[in-house]
């Protein structure tokens, strides 16, 4: 049997692995997103509302951290690598998760686990827990018993900025218990809602939380499935996957001969990296961080993502017919090589603005004295 949570300490042990295990599942997702043909379909449009929901599950659970007197960590051994197995969980079946194109299998046999609600009279579980809401339920136990004073964390570092919204939800500021009762809420109905119900729930009970303006869970107050629902209108053909590119299988740059695709791979990890570098400096400072708008968003969306879709159009050099994508590795590299390995790259890919967007991160990073 899995003891309790029993302390402060123990406490934000726990709240560090929930980001940890918030953040390993948004690169299948977004890996399995990025390879369905038609970006605009209704799988793809689905799948891109979970992925931006997990960020959303990371940036709650680092809110929480922050609140009870941690400090988030993004970089490092807190960083997936893949394949590996789901942290902290443990299932009869080991659930272990990889970057793969999207198929019906890969959704049925990983992300429906992944999201699968709990039995009811399930108990709490701190560690090697069955479903997630279990082991949500043991930090929700710990939070009652520790009570209101456990939250001695600086207000002002609470980041409530840089969520975009699609599909739904609201990141604000943890600041005693309510809230933090709250979060877990949000985080664990949209991912799973339950055995009867398709839909999270709309709004909250605003009795509790008349001081806070929130429009969960579903975009613009609308009623909008749990991850694991959405999950299961794929596996069972009412939103049909569609043409899927034949991308590479955990991709790794190591795995590249050198020359230019092996540089592109590495130069999308480091961006990746970055952006967890960032994200921890941020979660350092809170809203008042210039680096929201300037670095953490624009990394992911103006550096990341075209990079990606430059790798998926290049074929992985071992006659396979796969194509390649992104590694979603911990490499760091530092911001002048990898501006010059941009400047070098876009010569030979369509990297959209993924230059533009690191020296604007540079200039923030490193600005003129």
């Amino acid at each position: 049997m899995i003891d309790a949570i029993s302390d402060v300490e123990d406490l934000r042990r726990h709240l560090q692995w929930a980001i940890e295990v918030e953040h390993c599942t948004i690169p299948p997702y977004e890996y399995a997103m990025w390879s369905v043909v038609d970006p605009d379909s209704a799988v793809a449009t689905s799948i891109k509302y979970v992925v931006r929901e997990e960020m959303l599950h990371a940036a709650l659970a680092a809110n929480l951290l922050t609140a009870v007197g941690g400090r988030p960590r993004f970089t490092g051994d807190a960083v997936p690598r893949y394949p590996e197995a789901m942290r902290h969980h443990d299932p009869k079946v080991p659930l272990v998760l990889h970057l793969a194109p999207a198929s019906v299998e890969l959704v049925r046999d990983v992300f429906l686990r992944i999201e699968q609600p709990e039995e009811p009279g399930a108990r709490p579980e701190a560690d090697r827990y069955e479903t997630l809401a279990q082991f949500y339920e043991a930090i929700v136990a710990a939070l009652v018993r520790l009570g209101d004073e456990v939250f001695t964390g600086d207000p002002h570092k609470q980041v409530t900025k840089g969520y975009a919204g699609h599909g739904g939800g609201a990141l604000f500021a943890i600041t005693g218990l309510d809230t933090a009762l709250l979060a877990i809420e949000e985080i664990v109905e949209q991912g799973e809602g339950t055995h009867t119900s398709a839909f999270a729930p709309v709004g909250f009970d605003a009795s509790r939380v008349e001081h806070l303006e929130l429009e969960p869970f579903g975009f613009q107050g609308a009623p909008e499935p749990a991850h694991y629902w959405r999950f299961l209108d794929i596996v069972e053909d009412r939103t049909p996957l569609g043409d899927v590119h034949p991308m590479r299988l955990d991709p790794s740059s190591g795995d590249l001969p050198e020359g230019d695709l092996r540089d592109l791979s590495r130069l999308f990890d480091a961006c990746y990296s970055l952006q967890m570098d960032v994200m921890e400096r941020v979660w350092g400072v809170g809203d008042e961080s210039p680096l929201i708008d300037a670095a953490m968003i624009p990394l992911m969306n103006h550096a990341q993502k075209p990079i990606a879709l430059a790798l998926q159009r290049e074929l992985w050099p071992d006659g396979s017919g796969d194509v390649a994508g992104p590694p979603f590795a911990w490499d760091p590299m530092p911001l002048d090589e990898m501006r010059r390995s941009a400047r070098r790259l876009a010569s030979v890919f369509d990297l959209g603005p993924t230059l533009e967007t690191l020296d604007q991160v540079g200039a923030v990073l490193s600005p003129a004295p």
